[in-house]
């Protein structure tokens, strides 16, 4: 497209440039080539997303680039052109997002629509943080905006016209940012949208020829394939499981309509199983498509994931990806799984596990287990996060354990809920203890209400979608085995506990010991291995401070030792652990000890208790729970309370932790019954009492205040005003108020001059500094397997200090040295006078201490260590 003027013509317009600088893409046919990915994008879409998508989203898709017709833009790469109407002008917008967004502003008058938002921030991020329009600065040229009205005629007439109303600031327009981006990925990807090689800069596409690319790169991606058998009973879809439980027929006889699904309902009785059963039956009878398994942390994602593929193979019927989603997945092996009904196209699957690797698109992918952080992003203003709120539009998502979260993350959940509901999304929400109050924001969040709380339990609400009022499905709890725990309250007395619990395991009882920090843990550990050193029983510890690849070899061990099958199962062990085996783990103990806790955790910790049926010792035949109970008097002074609590007082809010002692000692019969006491317990919880004494009253007021705080916080997250940060896993989702960073341990020294990197679990790596200037996959994963995550104040002072090649394979980390006659860290770059100093054990893991207490090999200031 070329216009001339009295001066001169003026040249064609670039959009792209080969690798050597020269222009060889046109922006004509680039927005054509978007326009065309965009309209075959929404032809596959699935039938709820078509149905609610906004009109006009594919020529809004088109235009995203009309800004490179701009003096700014052009110059870059046409440094001698020369334009006689802008001499004189100093400035150009160079942003040619900005430039897009304005101009289709500037045809809507003095108020635009909102949705002209999508165009400048297709690129990750809104131009500016109030998401202002940026005025033009293009002189009183006037072949810029002339040749961006010429294109936009053209694209209008080969894609429709524009939306035809405003789309208020919110999900759809965030929507539509990130369809605009995913368009722009694939029509920027050169396997299917080549540029010129050579000759002159020229126009070439058409309307058609674009689409006929278009329709083979969509194809090629297979980001459409999202089938599944139609009409499989519950026993195909999970080979083994001869009848569904009344819960899973409850749940799949309630989802009838997209909406939200609330399903409470105690450990173990397969919510899982239910969740994924409810989503088939919205892929096969619904316009849902695809499935995102939303969890709280990475282990547990990690631990999901094979579960899921397995469920994903035996219903799938085309060739598609599940892929695992978070921070960390790219060190899973089986992260990108090619789900193939047959294995006549391998060759396919792969290529298809290939482009959906990067982290970014794994979301994309039609099938995902992940972290809830991946989903959160979705809506808060870090880079790409729309394109997260158009990965997972349309889908089935089930958001696991959604009582884990403290206020500012459960705010985020009931926003992220809102906006996925309104893009398409049915959500399947699962909990085995959730307060009603809880559950009645999650309904707001819906846009409903409860017209009259139930107490039922277990129990599923559904909100449909558009409909202002909840339903209330109670499920048949007659069969459910009633399960009663013994509950002891008793100080943690190591004189005369530690002895009891070694003679319970020699007499063949498997003993689950969880403390709430780690440094409670070790010593622990230390204390009770240490009295049992003529006894031979095994020892475990499992907690957060071991190396990566320590930790997963510890879990994997202790998982099979105290799973489901006896075969493995010791004559009497101790294992001792922090709270990663609180939920979603498969352990099964005779015994159970644990620290007081918020009254949700220590029902967790109970569903670790006679998980399975099996034959259990002499004297262990009825489950007990001993709950270590520091005694506090809560009339006193904060200090004097938070020195009472120990460090339990820095990991949960000391008010928490009141409450649940005063509840536990209010049981009558020192007895709790699961399910049946479940719902009444979380209640009490909430429940303030009219008195309390006046340390209790303290806290209370804290707690209050730190809520009010963290849910203020939390609204503050809005993506089209706030500033854009970095789409980092946590960096927005979670209240961190303990930076953290990774310490990674190396068993010998290097310098410049190593031929080898020798890390502690014996790894290897060729050290070729001079290549490490880019990303080496071999090193980073290397890094990553002997890396320990540990609070940052322990290793600023180093942090500075660290070659520029460690930075390029693992963030925020620091190199420690641990000779092989020696446990303690030499840290990279340390300071000789530190205050802290870090110590490693096989046994144990890290561990610190304070430079002025190291004439003993353990911490001793357990109430400062309040890292688990």
């Amino acid at each position: 497209m070329k216009l001339s003027f009295p001066h001169q013509p003026i040249p064609l317009c670039w959009a792209k440039t080969d690798d050597a600088g020269n222009p060889r893409l046109s922006v004509h046919d680039h927005c054509l080539q978007i326009g065309a990915v965009g309209w075959q994008v929404f032809q596959l879409f699935s039938p709820g997303i078509r149905a609610l998508a906004p009109a006009g989203a594919v020529t809004l898709a088109a235009t995203h680039d009309i800004g490179k017709i701009s003096p700014g833009f052009q110059l870059k790469a046409h440094p001698n052109w020369s334009f006689p109407d802008a001499m004189g002008q100093s400035f150009y917008e160079s942003n040619h997002a900005k430039v897009s967004q304005a101009h289709l502003a500037s045809l809507q008058g003095s108020r635009p629509y909102d949705w002209v938002l999508a165009v400048g921030g297709h690129h990750g991020k809104y131009p500016s943080p109030h998401a202002r329009l940026p005025k033009l600065n293009e002189g009183q040229q006037a072949w810029p905006a002339q040749l961006r009205g010429e294109l936009l005629k053209e694209l209008m007439a080969a894609f429709g016209p524009l939306p035809d109303h405003n789309i208020a600031k919110g999900p759809w327009v965030h929507w539509l940012t990130g369809f605009i981006t995913f368009c722009d990925w694939i029509g920027s990807d050169t396997r299917w949208f080549p540029l010129a090689t050579n000759g002159p800069l020229a126009d070439h596409e058409t309307s058609d020829s674009a689409k006929a690319k278009a329709i083979l790169a969509v194809g090629a991606l297979g980001w459409h394939r999202r089938e599944v058998h139609p009409g499989m009973s519950f026993s195909a879809l999970f080979p083994g499981i001869n009848q569904p439980r009344p819960l899973q027929e409850a749940l799949i006889s309630a989802m009838d309509n997209p909406g939200l699904y609330i399903v409470e309902a105690p450990m173990g009785i397969g919510k899982t199983e239910a969740a994924l059963a409810g989503a088939y039956r919205r892929w096969t009878e619904g316009g849902e498509r695809g499935l995102y398994f939303a969890l709280p942390t990475q282990l547990t994602s990690n631990r999901i994931h094979d579960r899921v593929s397995d469920f994903l193979s035996n219903v799938v019927s085309d060739i598609s990806i599940h892929a695992l989603v978070h921070g960390n997945a790219w060190m899973h092996p089986d992260r990108i799984l090619s789900i193939s009904p047959t294995t006549n196209d391998e060759e396919g699957a792969a290529d298809l596990s290939d482009w959906y690797a990067s982290g970014r698109k794994a979301l994309l992918a039609g099938f995902g287990t992940g972290t809830i952080d991946q989903a959160l992003m979705a809506c808060l203003p870090v880079k790409h996060s729309a394109l997260r709120l158009f990965a997972l539009s349309g889908k089935v998502i089930i958001i696991d354990e959604v009582h884990s979260y403290d206020p500012y993350t459960s705010a985020l959940v009931d926003k992220t809920v809102k906006w996925l509901l309104e893009v398409g999304c049915t959500l399947i929400v699962l909990s085995a203890t959730l307060s009603s109050s809880r559950r009645q924001s999650l309904l707001e969040a819906a846009g409903a209400k409860e017209l009259q709380a139930s107490t039922a339990y277990p129990l599923i609400t559904k909100v449909k979608r558009g409909h202002s009022v909840s339903e209330t499905i109670s499920v048949p709890s007659a069969n459910l085995a009633s399960f009663r725990v013994q509950i002891e309250q008793t100080a943690a007395n190591a004189d005369t506990l530690w002895p009891i619990f070694a003679d319970a395991a020699e007499q063949g009882a498997c003993i689950v010991i969880i403390r709430n920090t780690v440094a409670l843990a070790q010593e622990t550990f230390r204390q009770l291995k240490s009295r049992c050193r003529d006894r031979d029983l095994p020892f475990g510890l499992l907690h957060s401070r071991f190396p990566q690849f320590q930790r997963d070899e510890n879990e994997k061990f202790w998982m099979n030792r105290l799973g489901k099958h006896h075969e493995s199962r010791p004559h009497g062990c101790i294992l001792v652990a922090t709270q990663v085996i609180e939920q979603s783990v498969d352990i099964d103990a005779d015994l159970l000890v644990t620290d007081i806790a918020p009254i949700d955790l220590i029902l967790q910790r109970l569903g670790r208790l006679h998980r399975h049926p099996r034959p259990r010792p002499l004297g262990f035949a009825h489950p007990r729970c001993l709950i270590l109970t520091p005694p506090v008097d809560w009339a006193q002074d904060e200090k004097s309370i938070q020195a009472a609590l120990g460090p339990s007082a820095f990991v949960y809010p000391p008010f928490s932790l009141y409450q649940a002692g005063r509840i536990l000692a209010q049981i009558y019969d020192k007895t709790i019954r699961l399910p049946e006491d479940i719902r009444t317990l979380i209640e009490q919880s909430c429940q303030v009492p009219p008195l309390l004494p006046a340390g209790a009253k303290i806290f209370r007021d804290k707690l209050d205040k730190l809520t009010r705080e963290m849910l203020g916080t939390a609204q503050l997250g809005d993506v089209f005003h706030a500033p854009t940060e970095n789409d980092k896993e946590g960096a927005k989702t979670r209240w961190n108020d303990q930076p953290s960073a990774l310490l990674v341990l190396l068993r010998h020294s290097f310098h410049p001059a190593s031929e080898h990197l020798h890390f502690l679990n014996g790894e290897r790596i060729p050290f070729r500094m001079q290549s490490y200037s880019r990303f080496d996959y071999p090193l980073a994963m290397a890094l990553h397997r002997n890396a320990v995550r540990v609070p940052r104040y322990l290793i600023r002072h180093a942090l500075p200090k660290q070659p520029e090649w460690l930075g390029k394979h693992i963030e925020d980390a620091v190199l420690a040295i641990i000779p092989t006659d020696s446990t303690i860290c030499q840290l990279v770059g340390a300071e000789e006078n530190a205050p802290f100093q870090l110590q490693y054990h096989p046994e144990t893991g890290i561990f610190h201490t304070r430079q002025d207490q190291i004439r003993n090999n353990f911490p001793s200031d357990l109430c400062d260590d309040n890292w688990f």
